[in-house]
C-alpha cells in the first residue's frame, strides 16, 4: 500500500511520518552546523574547502526535511531549524559533541553517512510516495561524503598516529552509532509503514557497511550494546544546547539585517 497525500492517512502514519522526518532533519542541522567548526582550520587549504561543501550540503538537506515537516505542521521551516527549544530536537547524540580532532571527525561523519543512507533508502522504500524523490536526491548528493569518508579512514589508518586516533574515536562513537536507528516517536516508523525496513534490520545493515569499511584497514568495531540515550527522546547533552543556541545568534542577526 502507498500513501499519495496525508488527508485520508491514518493519523499513527502521520505521526510517525512527522516524527521520523523532523529526526532526519534535524540530524542534517546538527552535523552541517558542527562540521562547520572546521571552517579555517581544516587539516588542508583542499580539505578546508571539501569539509566545508561537506557541510553545507548538510544543511541545505536539513531544509529539504525541514520543509517537509513544515508542510504537515503547517508551520516553517525556519522555525523548526531555530526556534524550538533543545528537547524538542531529535537528533541523535552521536552528533551534537565538538569534535576532538580529525579522526574523531572522519569516524563520526562516516558512521552518520553511511546510517543515515541506510534510513534513507528504508524511508524511499515506505508507503509514503512523495518522499521517494527527496531521499533519492540526497542519497545522490551524499555518496561523495561516504566516498571523502573512506578515502580519510584508509589515509589516518596508514599512519601510526592517525590509526590510533581512529581507533580512539571509533571506541567513542560506536555506541551512539549504534543507538542512530531508534524511532523519534511513539509508533514504531516501520510497522506503521514510514521506513520499508525495520530498524533493527537497518542498524545491521549498517554494521555490515561500516564495519566492513573499517575492516578493510584492520580495524574492530566494538563489541558493545547501543548507547542508552540516543537523543530521539529529547534527552542531550549540554553540547547540543550550546551548539544551538549559537546557531540561533547567526539566525537571529540575520533576520535583524533583513528586516
Amino acid at each position: 500500500m502507498t500513501v499519495d497525500n496525508l488527508e485520508n492517512a491514518e493519523e499513527s502514519f502521520v505521526n510517525a511520518l512527522e516524527a521520523e522526518l523532523l529526526a532526519v532533519a534535524d540530524d542534517d542541522h546538527v552535523m552541517g552546523n558542527r562540521l562547520c567548526d572546521w571552517t579555517g582550520v581544516a587539516p588542508t587549504v583542499e580539505e578546508d574547502v571539501a569539509i566545508s561543501n561537506v557541510a553545507q550540503d548538510e544543511l541545505g538537506h536539513a531544509e529539504l526535511f525541514y520543509d517537509q515537516v513544515a508542510e504537515i505542521r503547517e508551520g516553517s521551516s525556519q522555525e523548526l531549524a531555530y526556534e524550538r527549544s533543545p528537547e524538542e530536537y531529535r537528533n541523535a547524540r552521536l552528533l551534537e559533541a565538538p569534535f576532538e580532532d580529525w579522526a574523531d571527525t572522519v569516524v563520526r561523519h562516516y558512521c552518520y553517512d553511511v546510517a543515515d543512507a541506510v534510513r534513507l533508502r528504508a524511508l524511499a522504500d515506505g508507503e509514503y510516495e512523495p518522499i521517494e524523490g527527496v531521499a533519492q536526491k540526497v542519497l545522490d548528493e551524499e555518496a561523495y561524503h561516504t566516498e571523502h569518508g573512506e578515502v580519510w579512514i584508509e589515509t589516518l589508518a596508514a599512519d601510526v598516529e592517525g590509526r590510533e586516533r581512529l581507533v580512539a574515536a571509533l571506541e567513542d562513537a560506536w555506541a551512539d552509532a549504534l543507538a542512530f536507528f531508534e524511532p523519534a516517536g511513539e509508533v514504531d516508523p516501520a510497522e506503521a509503514g514510514v521506513y520499508g525496513r525495520p530498524l533493527d534490520a537497518q542498524r545491521e545493515a549498517f554494521v555490515e557497511r561500516a564495519g566492513s569499511t573499517f575492516e578493510s584497514v584492520g580495524l574492530s568495531v566494538p563489541d558493545v550494546d547501543p548507547a542508552a540515550e540516543t537523543g530521539r527522546e529529547g534527552a542531550h547533552s549540554d553540547d547540543l544546547e550550546e551548539l544551538l543556541a549559537e546557531t540561533r545568534e547567526v539566525y537571529e542577526q540575520g533576520v535583524d539585517v533583513g528586516a
